[in-house]
């Protein structure tokens, strides 16, 4: 049932009434009086009724697929800089599979929800059922604007999924200078940079001879491939590290073109460049690996190879027929873009402000940077919890001292050396009797407070006091 409502604060008339998709939907009218909503409200309530029953096309009835929708926002509204990466992603995922040819009346959000699921039974991760979903959300939205889809939007009541938080492999600083020195020639000043920067792939592959100034030592970042921009959509100005210097000195002499890393013949490098086989290998001749598997040759040619998995590459002979074990290093799954990782991390262990990391990384929040990338080794941590250590043991009291005495022996020598017994200890025999430490003394029941609170004492249950045993 159609009604109309005011906010507070506000003259606009709002009506919350069900569309020609069977939702309930809360829209603003122009209406000036509530007689001339509820009337507004009313008219769409019967235009919508008339569409569920068929009578009346609906506003999702359109001739268009969702391929085709896809392929439209590709092609008019995808940005310049992800367009290969969502021209890939929708392709696979969307255009050239069974679920792209369906007419957008069918595209239903339960038909959505099902696709992504099948993503995750596949083995696709959450992360990339997520990028669709956001992916397929900004194309209808984009549809609806550009009047080529007047419906609910599908996606929004899909669920999202949860994406594990990963803590991403960076490099320590004692372990920079042995990835450099196992990296190509041609390619070590482009690995440094990355380093020493914190520079993105595309920006180094932009770089070019103007936007470096070895007088100064800074470098104008102020490009990403071929884009005259890059992803923050800004230029900045950062400095050159001393170590990076000579790299980039080497680099520009080098150089055949006006850019500072071209390829082999002097052009850009491109995205397709596989920047992290050359890394992972320099990884792996360095001996930062997650393992070795060690084979036996004679074994894998009768057919039963036998494998094990080891940290280390010692050498091991096999149980069956004793022949060496030929050591295969398992490669880091490292990615180039984890060389940002690693400058951010490396800066901020060396107690650089995360303010100045900010700027060097040329982020828009400084949260980006202490959350995203600044990954602490253990080490880093180490030192925190051995803050808490093990209580010292508290100095015992002569009194505690005379009084675990008097209880392993049951008398003491003299009465000066031995205190008082309380007023409220009991004693065996007569209420008179002598209230000193002597070998009448049973079950004391109460002590000086100072016993329990130097632990000598386990708190009373029932009003009573019990006597913790004598080491």
């Amino acid at each position: 049932m159609a009604s109309v409502y005011q906010k507070p604060g506000r003259k606009t008339w709002y009506m919350h009434v069900r569309d020609g998709t069977g939702r309930f939907r809360d829209l603003a009218t122009k209406a000036r009086t509530k007689t001339a909503a509820k009337e507004i409200a009313q008219e769409y309530e019967a235009r919508a009724k008339r569409q569920l029953l068929g009578l009346e096309p609906r506003p999702t009835d359109s001739t268009m697929t969702l391929a085709e929708l896809c392929a439209w926002w590709l092609k008019e509204r995808c940005k310049p800089a992800s367009l290969r990466r969502e021209r890939s992603r929708l392709n696979h995922h969307v255009i050239k599979t069974e679920f792209g040819r369906l007419p957008l009346p069918q595209v239903t959000t339960a038909r959505i929800e099902q696709q992504l699921r099948a993503m995750e039974l596949a083995g696709s991760s959450s992360g990339s059922v997520n990028h669709l979903r956001g992916k397929l959300r900004t194309v209808f939205a984009k549809a609806r604007k550009a009047g080529l889809f007047g419906g609910h939007n599908p996606v929004v009541d899909t669920e999202p999924r949860k994406v594990p938080k990963r803590i991403a492999l960076t490099l320590l600083a004692e372990q920079v200078s042995i990835v450099l020195g196992e990296v190509p020639d041609q390619w070590r000043a482009f690995f440094a940079a990355a380093v020493f920067t914190g520079m993105r792939k595309g920006e180094l592959c932009g770089l070019r001879k103007a936007d470096v100034d070895l007088a100064q030592r800074t470098i104008t970042v102020r490009r990403s491939y071929a884009r005259e921009t890059t992803k923050g959509g800004h230029a900045d100005v950062i400095p050159v590290a001393p170590a990076l210097l000579p790299h980039l000195e080497a680099a520009i002499d080098a150089s055949s073109s006006d850019l500072v890393f071209p390829a082999s013949d002097g052009s850009m490098l491109s995205e397709d460049a596989n920047t992290e086989r050359v890394l992972r290998s320099a990884l792996a001749r360095g001996g930062i690996v997650t393992g070795y598997d060690h084979t036996c040759r004679r074994c894998k040619a009768k057919g039963t190879p036998h494998v094990e998995r080891h940290a280390d590459a010692t050498l091991r002979h096999c149980p069956r027929c004793n022949m060496k074990l030929w050591p295969r290093p398992l490669k880091s799954k490292m990615r180039f873009h984890d060389l940002r990782h690693t400058a951010a991390t490396l800066m901020l262990r060396a107690g650089v402000d995360p303010h100045r990391v900010q700027r060097v990384l040329r982020h828009a929040s400084v949260t980006t940077t202490t959350g995203t990338y600044a990954h602490l080794a253990i080490e880093d941590l180490r030192d925190a919890v051995s803050k808490i250590g093990s209580p010292q043991p508290s100095e015992r009291s002569p009194f505690a001292d005379r009084l675990r005495t008097s209880l392993k022996t049951g008398s003491v020598a003299n009465e000066d050396t031995c205190p008082k017994v309380p007023e409220n200890a009991e004693l065996d025999g007569a209420p008179g009797r002598s209230r000193t430490c002597g070998p009448r003394l049973r079950r004391p029941l109460l002590y000086p407070a100072e016993l329990q609170a130097r632990g000598l004492l386990v708190p009373p249950a029932r009003g009573r006091v019990k006597q913790l045993r004598s080491p």
